[in-house]
């Protein structure tokens, strides 16, 4: 007899929450949004749905503009993209669905881009491939039609993480800026009562993330598991499907194959943000009358500094040939040589060593305050502010050359001391008003200057009018407005309330958008 055991209902509901915020993914991803991301060389590669034939990308890497900017359509690409197909072939995947599910992995591997690659696996409380990276259609149609349903438990947390958690590897041979779509068909997500656990899942999504397309079958009473299961494409920017209600193999194929028109950009980076560290990511793609922004936080690709010896460093001198000298001759000038290399050689060479390094500097810290006038001005405030702001909060404001440009895009990013949460507001009818900073304390919001986030553009909001702040792993919002309020989704705040990602918060007639990292 087979069985599956499901989430309880407080994990199911935190699952739920959770997936319909995060990046406001409800059904496939739009137009210019950030579909997957990795690392190649010393370079950043997005994959992004195409924005159109006409269509210019801007990019912001923490502070600093982006060294260069380029992007071609992923069929360019030798191996355009991956599919990878999980079947849970248990026996709650009924008999009825079953020449669909057949139809479905065939046509997608006939309708198959050149060069694409398939793996397929079949899945219980492991993953076995049937085949992997194959291009070869009549391979990959062999194995469909091999495919058996067997009597056995099925864990797809378990082993989607597992599977992720291999991908996102240091080690082994995965291409890992080759964009990759998982098509996912099941009764629903379950696990183990000791196996991994959401947070743990989302973690690996949230590390690589990958378009996830979910085709889900009905079996007894499976309404939570299915939930849970199409979940995972609303987070990544996948599109899911309940077979009941399709009718023709076709729209399931076509919502799929749209990602075949996804784009490849590679973006390089300053010298100086090659460090290895994470750093938000803002990329901006015009379109015609659109202007689509996205973001997401990865760690940067490093330079490596080659090794050098003293050898490779210190020329060796120049051979010379002295005129011959006397024994006579030779010891006056050896006499007076050596109160010259205890002071007068070595004071030069002193001031030249530290004049050379204040030169040095001088460029270093003209070039860095000119950089960071340009995106972003970041104060740290001194002393304590009402409504819980500690000291020495950094104070954010949106900026460029020093005066505020009404219209134009300025994401912030500040960034202090390692924070457990980033915090990004942004206005729902104004997006080039975005404002990013590090949740490492209570954030105090509103009018006055001593905001860490000020708005001070809408005068109908108060000087102090919110702050949010991280308590016991939770983020709260507090409404500290007498006169206007504060509204979480269209409920007015009486006290302190828990907010997530995918809120929209209402300051006076400000209605801000909230994304919590």
């Amino acid at each position: 007899m087979f069985m599956k055991r499901t989430w309880s209902r407080g994990i199911i509901g935190g699952l739920l929450a959770v997936s319909l915020c995060t990046r406001g993914v409800m059904a496939a991803a739009g137009a210019g949004e950030i579909l997957s991301f990795g690392t190649e060389d010393k370079n950043i590669v997005l994959y992004i749905q195409n924005p159109g034939e006409t269509y210019e990308i801007q990019c912001q890497i923490g502070t600093s503009e982006a060294e260069t900017i380029e992007s071609h359509p992923i069929g360019e690409e030798a191996v355009p993209m991956e599919t990878i197909i999980l079947l849970d072939n248990s026996l709650s995947v009924v008999d009825k669905y079953r020449p669909m599910i057949s139809t479905v992995m065939s046509e997608l591997a006939a309708n198959r881009m050149n060069g694409e690659q398939f793996t397929i696996a079949v899945f219980s409380d492991r993953l076995d491939y049937l085949v992997q990276k194959c291009a070869d259609y009549v391979q990959v149609k062999q194995v469909i039609d091999g495919i058996t349903y067997n009597n056995q438990e099925t864990y797809l947390t378990d082993v989607l993480y597992g599977m992720l958690t291999e991908m996102n590897g240091e080690n082994g041979t995965e291409n890992k800026t080759t964009l990759k779509r998982i098509i996912i068909i099941s009764d629903g997500v379950d696990n183990k009562s000791i196996g991994y656990t959401k947070e743990e899942l989302y973690g690996a999504l949230e590390k690589t993330p990958y378009p996830i397309f979910t085709l889900g079958c009905t079996y007894k009473n499976n309404n939570e598991q299915l939930k849970n299961m199409f979940a995972l494409s609303r987070m990544t920017g996948g599109e899911s499907w309940l077979l009941d209600d399709v009718s023709d193999p076709m729209e399931i194929i076509n919502g799929v194959s749209a990602l075949n028109q996804a784009l490849k950009v590679v973006v390089t980076p300053k010298e100086k943000d090659r460090d290895g560290t994470r750093k938000g990511i803002n990329l901006i793609v015009k379109a015609g009358d659109q202007s689509i922004s996205d973001s997401v936080e990865m760690t940067m690709p490093f330079d490596t500094i080659a090794e050098t010896t003293q050898a490779q460093t210190t020329a060796a001198p120049a051979p010379t040939t002295a005129a011959p000298t006397t024994q006579a001759e030779m010891a006056p000038a050896e006499t007076e040589a050596k109160p010259s290399k205890g002071l007068s050689g070595f004071v030069p060479a002193v001031g030249g060593v530290l004049l050379a390094g204040l030169i040095a500097g001088t460029i270093i810290f003209l070039k860095r305050k000119k950089e960071e006038e340009r995106f972003v001005r970041a104060e740290p405030k001194s002393g304590n502010t009402s409504g819980g702001s500690s000291n020495g909060k950094k104070h954010v404001t949106q900026m460029t050359d020093g005066e505020e440009v009404p219209g134009k895009r300025s994401t912030m990013f500040v960034w202090g001391q390692e924070a457990a949460h980033t915090l990004i507001l942004e206005d729902a009818d104004n997006p080039i008003k975005r404002f990013e900073v590090s949740l490492d304390g209570s954030i105090l919001i509103g009018y006055d200057e001593e905001c860490q986030i000020r708005l001070n553009y809408e005068e109908t909001v108060s000087g102090k009018h919110c702050r949010i702040y991280a308590s016991n792993g939770k983020i709260y919002v507090e409404n500290l407005s007498r006169s206007n309020g504060t509204y979480m989704d269209g409920r007015k705040i009486t006290g302190a309330e828990e907010i997530f990602t995918g809120c929209v918060l209402k300051l006076g007639k400000l209605k801000m958008r909230v994304e919590i990292r």
